[in-house]
């Protein structure tokens, strides 16, 4: 036996989460819709454009069940044409039930049953991943995006846009886009003793405070910087998944283009992203180790490419849309707009430099071990939140694991 003080490093860890920071203020009616998770899916899908701000539930529950009645321009409209009394009120009627059905079909409750039926994934499901969608698509809508395939060839908004379009679309990235208003917090919200091992070790809260009623103290720490997501190419992925052997199960839905990739959402449905997938789960390893290796190394080159230290930079996965960002967590010094001059300046070499990385100064050790270590794919512990767990060089350009066996086909294989 030993004795330690009681807040040493062995005896003494504390529990963090990073979050992006979603202004639940603005959204407090959509947050008490019922389906919320599903409505912020319909967004992701493409099913509805409405903002999320505009979704009020006092208001869409009358319109749902009581007359919508006409705007003075349609009366306007109607009473300005030469026609008989009898005309007038057979098309008012008819005007006011094509308003009425117009709402029903905005109504969320609609919403949600035309993204059940055209995914096929049921309504628990979006109910369980709706806050992972949501930090999906907030970003986009209220952080004023840069999208790169949105740019013309012939911008001068970034240097080589036609070149960074095309090395993109050959590494099957769908979409890649600059974010300069990126919210992250760091909520520390208590501590435990002797391990950290979730389910296992006792988590203990911070001690109550005295001025707020003796509540429980959360401490969180803001930032807001510049971002770069990424997303893959779903069709892509599949191709790759049938490439190595193994044949998805799609979801049973009507719309062909989203079930295939709703068919990502229930690929990690239950599972531990913070273990290690083994081969009982060789479509979400594949999947996930895919998306994490090649966050890993996006946050490797573009810390050499800003001349930043890799702790500078932070990696923001979310799995079940195949999206992944990058961001800068200072909130002062020369970090500020590093991402942002590396997509307005080197976006092409750092992509390169990415589809370059495949080689490892341990090779042939590593490569023949797990294809991953410090020196080629390992990030510090405050970049990456899944502990530098499920890794592989072998995801990105092929070769052993030592939970699959051999993949055959990388993902940035040319042949794809």
């Amino acid at each position: 036996m030993s004795t330690e003080v009681h807040r040493a490093g062995r005896t003494y860890y504390t529990q963090t989460t990073t979050l992006l920071n979603i202004l639940r203020r603005q959204l407090d009616a959509f947050f008490n819709l019922s389906d919320w998770g599903a409505i912020a899916a319909a967004k992701f899908f493409g099913i509805t454009n409405r903002p999320l701000e505009d979704f009020n539930l006092s208001a869409s529950n009358q319109q749902t069940t009581s007359d919508p009645g006409l705007s003075g321009a349609d009366l306007d409209a109607l009473m300005s044409s030469n026609k008989t009394p009898e005309q007038i009120l057979a098309e008012m009627q008819a005007l006011r039930q094509q308003r009425q059905q117009e709402q029903q079909q905005h109504a969320p409750e609609a919403i949600a049953q035309q993204l059940v039926t055209q995914t096929g994934v049921p309504s628990t499901t979006w109910r369980q991943v709706g806050q992972e969608i949501l930090e999906t698509i907030m970003p986009l809508e209220n952080g004023r995006p840069k999208k790169l395939f949105d740019l013309p060839p012939t911008t001068q908004e970034i240097q080589n846009p036609l070149l960074a379009q095309q090395t993109a679309q050959s590494m099957g990235i769908a979409q890649l886009d600059l974010v300069t208003d990126f919210p992250m917090i760091v909520a520390t919200y208590g501590y435990t003793r002797a391990t950290t091992t979730p389910n296992e070790c006792r988590l203990n809260p911070f001690p109550p405070e005295r001025d707020h009623g003796g509540r429980l103290p959360i401490y969180v720490d803001e930032v807001q910087a510049d971002a770069l997501l990424i997303s893959l190419n779903p069709d892509r992925v599949h191709k790759w998944l049938q490439r190595n052997g193994y044949q998805p199960t799609i979801p049973n839905g009507s719309n062909p283009n989203l079930v295939s990739r709703a068919y990502f959402v229930q690929l990690f449905e239950n599972v531990p992203l913070r273990k290690t997938l083994r081969g009982d789960q060789p479509e979400a390893r594949m999947v996930f180790g895919l998306l994490h290796t090649l966050s890993h190394l996006c946050v490797r080159q573009a810390a050499l490419l800003c001349g930043l230290d890799r702790t500078s930079l932070s990696e923001y996965l979310m799995p079940r849309t195949l999206t992944f960002a990058i961001y800068c967590y200072h909130r002062f010094g020369a970090t500020i707009g590093a991402l942002t001059a590396l997509f307005e300046q080197s976006l092409a070499e750092w992509l390169n430099a990415v589809r370059n990385a495949r080689r490892c100064v341990y090779d042939l050790v590593c490569r023949e071990r797990e294809s991953s270590c410090h020196a080629c794919t390992h990030l510090a512990e405050t970049s990456c939140r899944f502990f530098n767990l499920n890794l592989g060089r072998s995801f990105l350009f092929g070769g052993p694991d030592p939970h699959l066996g051999s993949i055959e086909v990388g993902y940035l294989d040319p042949s794809l």
